[in-house]
């Protein structure tokens, strides 16, 4: 494979990497890019997180990272075209309004009432708010991040860049001329420039030496629950701001979609190993029974995967400590599709126009 010299290789498909690759792509369609994906594109955690676009950061590097990632997101769907997905109102409900009115990035919070979201919840009709909780309406915006992977996947196709499956990187070491990338067959790849951007499985790869600091870097399970529930057109989104909870209305797939924190850490990015413990199902059936009145609806299934995160719980993008123009970004943090493009940019720009 070394006959061949990448202007910039991009390892892993996840949204990190191929939100990279479009920027590089983009910026200049005369250079050579491939990506190598160790599976297939978004087989990893972007294969089943729902992505959502809301207007809460809780410091300044966070508002940043959504400004950045709202004009990537808006510069490829304008007037909220997602190919699975919409912009909505989002309703936040929370006993810490002070709080919700802090973390706010784009300031357009309007207060509003239990009963203006009673009205465009018919689809959940035992739903209540509790007399001391504030609701606030927001916009925001949700989609299938795996519709988003394979979209992207063929508009890159479309600028020329080579998408490598089944490609599993193993070393990465200097050459005298290029960066080289040996494959798990012992090939080797040849570029100019790489990204490292492999999501969950780089707190356990061998690749994650070539880090400035890959201390505090964890691999936590994900859960997110589909509620035997059909949402009705219009339906608003509903953030749970105390818990860090979300109500999503999945309307094309016909489900109502619970996304929370699940606890379990260090878990192994290894979809069969993944699954939905009783300790998952309890803690969502404790928020749920916070909002409503009579029985929770029922589960109908579940997805379940992991992302990795960093110390802070903020992505991070930065030059490797032993390889000139090897970047590394990572720590998706539950936030992957907010922030990771943000993150892809910096690599690139640090490639391009610094190194």
């Amino acid at each position: 494979m070394t006959d061949k010299i990448y202007d910039l290789a991009v390892i892993g498909a996840g949204i990190m990497g191929l939100s990279a690759a479009f920027i590089a792509a983009s910026d200049g369609p005369e250079k050579r890019i491939v990506i190598a994906e160790r599976d297939i594109v978004g087989s990893g955690t972007s294969g089943f997180a729902p992505g959502i676009q809301i207007n809460i950061c809780r410091n300044q590097k966070e508002r940043s990272l959504i400004d950045c990632g709202s004009k990537f997101w808006r510069g490829i769907y304008p007037d909220g075209q997602w190919p699975k997905g919409r912009d909505c109102d989002v309703f936040w409900l929370t006993r810490n309004p002070s709080e919700l009115a802090k973390q706010s990035s784009a300031g357009h919070l309007t207060p509003s009432t239990s009963f203006a979201l009673a009205e465009r919840l018919l689809s959940l009709q035992q739903f209540v708010v509790p007399g001391d909780v504030s609701v606030v309406l927001d916009r925001g915006s949700y989609c299938q991040v795996d519709s988003i992977i394979q979209d992207l996947a063929q508009r890159l196709k479309i600028k020329g860049v080579s998408i490598s499956e089944r490609t599993s990187i193993t070393r990465i070491r200097k050459g005298p001329r290029n960066i080289l990338l040996q494959t798990s067959d012992n090939s080797e790849l040849a570029t100019k420039r790489a990204i490292l951007a492999i999501g969950p499985w780089l707190p356990g790869s061998p690749l994650r030496r070539h880090l400035t600091d890959e201390s505090g870097l964890r691999v936590k399970k994900v859960v997110a629950l589909h509620l035997a529930a059909r949402p009705t057109p219009n339906c608003p989104m509903i953030g749970l701001f105390d818990d860090y909870a979300f109500l999503i209305p999945m309307i094309e797939q016909g489900y109502w979609l619970f996304s929370f924190t699940s606890q379990e850490w260090d878990v192994k990015p290894v979809s069969d190993e993944l699954r939905l413990s009783s300790d998952d199902l309890a803690r969502a059936t404790a928020i749920l029974a916070k909002w409503f009145s009579a029985e929770v609806p029922a589960v109908a299934s579940a997805r379940v995967f992991c992302d990795c995160y960093s110390a802070d719980g903020v992505p991070f993008s930065r030059p490797a400590k032993d390889i000139a123009g090897l970047h590394v970004i990572g720590g998706g943090s539950g936030n992957g599709f907010r922030f990771g493009p943000a993150c892809a940019q910096e690599a690139v720009r640090s490639l391009y126009f610094c190194g």
